[in-house]
């Protein structure tokens, strides 16, 4: 067998995505992932017709690098388009509205009253502000208003990343919208200095999920080959021993270990704070104070005509205006038709982040009877389902609250002393599938590129080893 000169803990998309790119620069790894399966919380379900998605359930691409791995992991034919036609809604005083994607539907749609729309068209104006922890709530109201962060900044922070507007931070959590305007004082003037110079991207922007679901992706990166994937390893410490790292850990019963010149942390943040506390203790306490947002994920399924709304888009998410107990509905059968028996429609809601985090524990029933307090008048369902499933998450996506940059520069510089390590997990750089491989790429360039300079390490890991 040939040596392995990463280990990376954790199977989810980050370390499974650092393993891909690692070994096509010709890099072997390893993969140890506690569980007895790769992929995290990313898994598809298929039952009584219907397919389910326990987390993801579409990646939103917009870098040529996604597309690249796609096609040479082999899954270009397994790709399904999402009708990029569809309409995107929000509720607006207790009923769908279409969320315009054009300026010019933008400036006439009933959203937004008219003063709204002409603070919006003054946001060029606005003076830049050299306030770094900024919250999404501040800076989308200095630039753009009031109106604009309740009807469509705080459902999308809310039912896309589970956070609080008034607490997420906006460095963190719009990193695009903050660059614009700290390099070109406003959001309207980056756009079009942008457009003119036709800074466009290299590929078409679209969303898509696979033929068997996002588990798709998943099975095509832990079967690449110069990856090991060694599942049912739960690591149980972390130490270092000259330059190298030292890992041990049980499976099934047996322990065993491995050392190594890169390691590469892709388990959750409280999971790494627990690993890497006894090496670095200020680096265990600042990925300790890291906090999730708990998810419920309900499935429900309808005949088709038990369902009076048209379901002519992909769903919709819910401002806390309207006073809805769930965060948003995606109308997956939609999306992807095979996702339902023929007849059959397959709704998805979320419910629980940071708005109500207690209804992670409440039963089945309990969250289908809050969801279709809603659903039922803003989609015309008249019927019961008949199909019926939750997946919760007690720690489901990582809140970008607070000062969060600042905790993440403070993480970053006390690794930089830990030579060799390498953190790379949702709480780091974004939370979606397409950041996760986007920053997967990144990390493994910077490896691969230590690796062969030999600046630090030209050797390799030697197989694990059993400890008697």
């Amino acid at each position: 067998m040939s040596e392995t000169q990463v280990l990376i803990v954790g199977g989810g998309i980050s370390g499974l995505s650092t393993a891909w790119w690692l070994a096509q620069q010709g890099v072997s790894v390893e993969i140890w992932e506690a569980n007895e399966r790769p992929g995290g919380k990313i898994k598809t379900t298929t039952a009584s017709g219907y397919t389910t998605e326990q987390a993801a359930g579409l990646l939103v691409n917009f870098r040529n690098e996604i597309d690249r791995m796609i096609q040479q992991a082999g899954l270009a034919k397994r790709k399904r388009l999402r009708d990029e036609t569809l309409n995107r809604y929000v509720v607006h005083q207790g009923r769908l509205t279409q969320v315009p994607m054009l300026m010019p539907a933008l400036l006439a749609s009933p959203l937004w009253s008219l003063s709204a729309k002409l603070r919006l068209m003054t946001e060029i104006l606005i003076p830049r502000s050299q306030q770094q922890d900024e919250t999404v709530s501040a800076f989308i109201e200095r630039r753009l208003g009031r109106e604009i962060l309740d009807t469509a900044m705080d459902p999308f922070v809310a039912g896309t990343l589970a956070s609080d507007p008034d607490l997420a931070e906006a460095r963190a959590v719009l990193p695009r919208l903050k660059a614009l305007e700290q390099r070109y004082g406003s959001l309207t003037m980056g756009m079009l200095v942008n457009r003119i110079l036709k800074r466009r991207r290299a590929n078409k922007a679209d969303t898509f999920s696979f033929t068997g679901g996002m588990s798709d992706l998943i099975d095509a990166l832990a079967d690449t080959p110069g990856v090991t994937l060694r599942c049912g390893m739960r690591v149980e410490s972390v130490s270092r021993v000259g330059d190298a790292w030292r890992i041990e850990a049980d499976r099934a019963g047996v322990r065993v270990r491995i050392s190594t010149p890169h390691l590469v942390m892709s388990a959750p943040a409280d999971a790494a704070a627990e690993l890497l506390g006894p090496v670095d203790k200020s680096l265990g306490q600042l990925l300790s104070e890291i906090e999730y947002a708990p998810i419920a994920v309900l499935h429900l399924g309808f005949k088709n005509s038990a369902i009076k709304h048209p379901l002519d888009g992909t769903g919709f998410l819910v401002s806390r205006q309207n006073n809805l107990a769930f965060n948003g509905n995606l109308w997956m059968s939609r999306l992807f038709p095979e996702r339902a028996p023929s007849g059959n429609t397959l709704l998805t809601t979320y419910l629980g982040g940071a708005r109500h985090p207690h209804q992670v524990d409440l039963d089945d029933g309990q969250l289908a009877d809050i969801a279709l307090s809603g659903l039922k008048p803003l989609l015309g369902i008249g019927d019961t389902e008949e199909y019926l499933r939750v997946d919760r998450h007690h720690r489901g996506l990582p809140l970008y609250h607070g000062r969060y940059q600042a905790r993440m520069e403070q993480i970053e510089s006390r690794v930089k002393i830990l030579s060799g390590l390498h953190l790379s997990a949702n709480y780091k750089d974004g939370v979606s599938i397409r950041e996760r491989i986007f920053q997967g790429r990144q990390l493994a360039n910077r490896i691969a590129g230590t690796l062969k300079s030999g600046e630090r390490y030209s050797y390799g890991m030697p197989p694990p080893v059993l400890v008697r």
